[in-house]
């Protein structure tokens, strides 16, 4: 509701994605679950995280007017020895704003609205993410854990994704913030 009264456009990206779009494009460590007999090179992993998917639709649309502003609540996958699969699965939300004058608090403002819609007690703390520009990004944090990070994409990211235009981005992990919070 709140996003596409806001205009911004929803997508819906696949589960299943390519592991360098999620680690080496993303300038980010991180261990997706990879497929054990992929049929191709480009659906070789399970999505880590939604952000680059984001940057995958806003890089096939790049020759689109703008604003492009846009958004993905999914499904994503970590390893997890305490699960039954060794997979556990949660929601998140990725927010993405892609204009020529897009900053921190362009999206900070779209995620403080979110999370005062659903009436959560939170705090942002200066945390770097290598997604993001040094300084330009934010942990929030509900009960001492962190739930979302805020920012800037790099221009590394955004050279690695051929992005011409600055990107800047949330991801709020739903599951946790649910698990966190009680909602009447």
């Amino acid at each position: 509701g709140i996003l596409v009264d806001l205009g911004y456009l929803e997508t819906k990206t696949y589960c299943i994605t390519n592991q360098d779009h999620q680690t080496k494009r993303m300038n980010f460590q991180a261990k997706p679950i990879i497929l054990a007999n992929s049929i191709s090179e480009e659906f070789d992993s399970l999505r880590h995280w939604m952000t680059p998917s984001l940057l995958d639709v806003l890089a096939s649309n790049k020759h689109q007017e703008y604003p492009q502003n846009i958004f993905e609540a999914g499904t994503v996958f970590s390893e997890d020895s305490k699960t039954e699969t060794g997979v556990k699965e949660q929601v998140r939300l990725s927010v993405a704003l892609c204009q020529k004058d897009v900053d921190y608090t362009k999206i900070r403002q779209v995620l403080d609205l979110i999370l005062t819609f659903l009436e959560v007690d939170y705090k942002a703390v200066r945390e770097d993410h290598s997604s993001f520009i040094e300084g330009r990004c934010a942990r929030i944090k509900v009960k001492n854990k962190g739930v979302a990070y805020v920012g800037e994409i790099n221009p590394l990211v955004l050279n690695n994704f051929e992005l011409e235009m600055p990107v800047a981005a949330f991801e709020l992990n739903l599951t946790e913030l649910f698990e966190l919070v009680e909602f009447n």
